[in-house]
């Protein structure tokens, strides 16, 4: 089961980019939520640019980045004004995609953004983590995901079939989101979560709670079978192996 780690000592007086790296750091310490170089977690901050003018900007992990070990400066600052704008589009390509996003660069000296970057933009929380668990990827690739994870959470999830990561699917989930303001999490078919919250402690403790809840019913599913079934042809003696 994964562990709730925050500390409200650690995490005080921390500034808001620091903050992040907290949360992100803390959620890649178990693999079994975070896979190494998966996921991806957001915060929306207002920030001071070059002129002084306090600017709303989506800090985003960057693509290549881990996060057990991302700092600061691992993740792309992006202004969500010129972004908000995109979730009013039918359809964008990936080529499209990446092109404006990198234009909306608050500081041009970072790596760039993930490709999942529109999916924190477009989910309205605040705080945002995708995350890969192992538990909801279990049930996520089931032949019918959405009714097993329905018995898991019920009506406070959405379900997104499996696309690849882009446009549409961001689309997709911040629609989800916004169309049911009480769900607390989305899951996406044969990928991942996400969830989401107004404040950086409490999204952690989501994400943390949520994966645990698909753990165990992972765990009561699994009681008293094999992982892989019963043997299906009898292995051959050690004569016949050995002739």
């Amino acid at each position: 089961m994964p562990q709730n780690l925050w500390n409200d000592q650690e995490f005080a007086q921390l500034p808001d980019l620091d903050g992040l790296v907290y949360r992100s750091n803390l959620l890649g310490r178990d693999r079994a939520v975070v896979n190494i170089f998966g996921g991806n977690t957001s915060a929306k901050l207002l920030l001071t640019d070059h002129t002084g003018k306090q600017v709303r900007v989506l800090a985003v992990k960057a693509s290549g980045s881990d996060i057990l070990t991302i700092k600061e400066r691992g993740f792309a600052l992006l202004r969500l004004d010129e972004i908000d704008p995109l979730f009013e589009r039918e359809a964008m390509t990936d080529e499209e995609m990446v092109a404006y996003l990198n234009r909306t660069a608050f500081e041009t000296d970072r790596p760039r953004q993930s490709i999942e970057t529109l999916l924190h933009a477009f989910v309205p929380g605040k705080h945002v983590d995708h995350t890969h668990p192992d538990a909801v990827i279990s049930i996520a690739c089931a032949p019918d995901a959405e009714a097993e994870a329905r018995k898991v959470y019920g009506d406070r999830m959405a379900f997104v079939p499996y696309i690849r990561p882009g446009f549409t699917l961001s689309k997709w989930i911040g629609q989800k989101v916004v169309d049911n303001p009480n769900i607390e999490c989305v899951v996406m078919g044969k990928h991942g979560l996400v969830t989401w919250a107004e404040d950086p402690k409490t999204c952690y403790e989501n994400s943390i709670r949520i994966v645990g809840e698909a753990e165990e019913y992972v765990a009561s599913a699994r009681k008293g079978k094999r992982d892989f079934g019963d043997l299906k042809t009898q292995p051959l003696s050690k004569t016949e192996r050995d002739a």
